[in-house]
């Protein structure tokens, strides 16, 4: 049965999910405004394997998202959409202060390789070995490599599912869109749109989930994180398949195969939706970078970015049905990580459309921790 589907909030979640669902033939409209977009102002690294956090549903959907970018750019192409421009397998150096830190990573890739083949070949590096993988970089400290280590270019990510959900029949339309509640109905309002009914609707607007659901009456645990990153260009880089770095701090080190660097991003969480590009920010994070590659000086920046993520108050994902709203779905609060998670989410609740179906545990992500029902109108 073909249903009619509205996302608010074209990101990596609700474009990934608009693309399967468009796909598999419904008619599926996308309300992007797309301001601030954290997917479009990012560069994802595909290595979560080896995080320290402890919270064991966040480890799922990241190591789930890890897995699933391989059906997912094979589903692209064979779609007809080159992907080479989105996702790079070129192996991640994680910089670490201590050969027992590296250690540990060896530990957790003997672990968890079973369960999350991808990882591939895991081996510590000596400081000599760090600079022959990627000659940039200067490091007095040992590093782990991670073979099946990825990276993701948030906007050719983007550009490629926004054309082809569009190609496949659905609609994308660059509006700020409300909800609105009549005679217990809820409806979705935009300047060129008065009122646009829905089988299905999926929030994921990012940090604008409060602004669509407090009119409501909802009171949602979302707040903005601003992240800033650069850009290095130099025809010398192009397909060189340099793999990611990952030093301590917030200056990744992300070559494309373009020749571009991509270094960052910054963790503000003071800046609620500012999107100036803070000059002083991107200075510090120079600073960093220089650490680890002297020559960052050398190089002109081509390109700054600015995004804001979306974050819950314990840095937990906000994903399930909104409380006392029918066919009404939110996904949001997946911070730094999304473009790790967000795929395997979109693509989750794209077969819960299809098939009532999905393989998210409601008691692993109580939604009614973060929206709050109880002045619901």
């Amino acid at each position: 049965m073909v249903k009619k589907i509205v996302i608010i909030g074209g990101g990596i979640v609700g474009s990934t999910a608009a693309y399967y669902l468009a796909r598999s033939g419904h008619t599926v409209t996308v309300f992007d405004h797309g301001v601030g977009q954290a997917t479009r102002a990012s560069a994802g690294i595909i290595c979560p394997w080896f995080s320290l956090r402890r919270n064991k549903p966040w480890y799922f959907l990241v190591s789930k998202g890890a897995e699933f970018y391989h059906q997912f750019m094979q589903d692209l192409k064979d779609d007809g959409y080159n992907t080479d421009a989105i996702y790079q397998i070129d192996g991640t150096i994680m910089i670490r202060n201590t050969d027992k830190r590296v250690q540990k990573d060896l530990d957790q890739a003997e672990a968890k390789q079973e369960a999350s083949p991808s990882i591939g070949e895991v081996k510590k590096l000596s400081t000599e070995d760090i600079s022959d993988y990627l000659p940039l970089i200067e490091s007095d400290h040992p590093a782990t490599w991670v073979e099946g280590g990825g990276r993701v270019h948030g906007d050719a990510l983007i550009d490629t599912l926004h054309q082809a959900i569009q190609d496949l029949g659905g609609k994308i339309i660059r509006e700020k869109a409300q909800l609105k509640k009549e005679s217990g109905d809820i409806y979705i309002s935009t300047p060129s749109v008065a009122k646009h009914n829905f089988n299905r609707l999926l929030l994921s607007p990012g940090p604008g989930l409060t602004n669509l659901l407090e009119p409501l009456g909802y009171k949602v645990d979302i707040r903005a994180q601003k992240g800033q990153l650069f850009v290095l260009k130099h025809t010398d880089w192009i397909d060189q398949h340099w793999p990611v770095i990952m030093p301590p701090g917030q200056s990744d080190i992300i070559p494309f195969n373009n020749g571009e660097i991509i270094i960052g991003a910054t963790h503000e969480d003071d800046q609620g939706d500012n999107l100036d590009v803070d000059e002083a920010v991107l200075h510090e994070l120079r600073d960093e970078a220089r650490k680890w590659m002297p020559s960052v000086d050398d190089h002109d920046i081509v390109e700054s970015k600015v995004g804001t993520r979306a974050h819950t108050s314990d840095f937990s994902v906000l994903v399930g049905a909104v409380p006392n709203l029918d066919n009404v779905w939110a996904i949001s609060g997946l911070g730094s990580s999304g473009l790790t998670s967000g795929p395997f989410l979109g693509y989750q609740w794209a077969q819960l459309v299809e098939t009532d179906a999905w393989d998210i545990n409601k008691e692993a992500f109580p939604i009614e921790k973060y929206i709050q029902a109880n002045n619901a109108q």
